[in-house]
């Protein structure tokens, strides 16, 4: 289109990619320790369980998930670790939250669903 007064510049495919590596490449640790929560089926199902019951103890969460109160505490320091969820003391208990808004986004577009205290939002 020669009679086109602004032509749009010559956009090279591989560095507009090279480029947007670049810029996410100091955040991809981090990145993939956050997503291999998701690649776990036990911190998921944890993920899961705290999305639809926030602030839930190790004993409800372990009759949830149908495992040990062990595993679940095992697996919910990694979890925190990771930073995806928080726990807040309550007297003995340990109740636990997740805390990473994109983690949150990330379980809604999976399917997990509301429930009474979750409710839709």
């Amino acid at each position: 289109m020669a009679d086109d007064p602004n032509p749009d510049p010559v956009v090279d495919p591989g560095e507009v990619a090279r480029e947007a590596v670049d810029v996410a490449h100091r955040d991809l640790p981090d990145l993939v320790g956050r997503l291999a929560a998701f690649s776990d089926p036990t911190r998921l199902q944890l993920l899961i369980a705290i999305h639809a019951a926030p602030g839930s103890p190790v004993k409800a969460l372990a009759t949830a998930t149908g495992l040990s109160p062990n595993t679940v505490t095992q697996a919910l320091v990694s979890l925190r670790d990771s930073g995806l969820v928080a726990n807040t003391r309550d007297g003995r208990l340990s109740r636990w939250t997740l805390t990473d808004a994109a983690a949150h986004d990330l379980l809604h577009h999976l399917g997990a669903p509301h429930s009474p205290l979750h409710p839709p939002h």
